[in-house]
């Protein structure tokens, strides 16, 4: 496994436990879970940022990891 791949893991698995989070928020919202409208709306709107703040990281990771991927290689000067 190479250290690239070995950056993307926690970024990818706590991207995918945030976007669950958020499901499991909405579904208990839905079946009648007695949550203030406005703390419901603060807590997807925290889950909202962060899943794009992992997201942006994920692509960040992922762009640097192969440009120093393609310099390691002479490919790029």
């Amino acid at each position: 496994m190479s250290m690239i791949d070995k950056l993307h893991k926690p970024f990818f698995f706590t991207l995918i436990g945030l976007v669950c989070a958020c499901a499991g928020i909405v579904i208990a919202k839905i079946w009648g879970i007695e949550l203030p409208d406005d703390l419901f709306m603060k807590i997807l709107a925290t889950l909202g940022i962060l899943i794009l703040l992992f997201g942006f990281l994920l692509v960040v990771n992922s762009d640097f990891g192969q440009h120093k991927k393609l310099k390691d290689e002479n490919y790029l000067d």
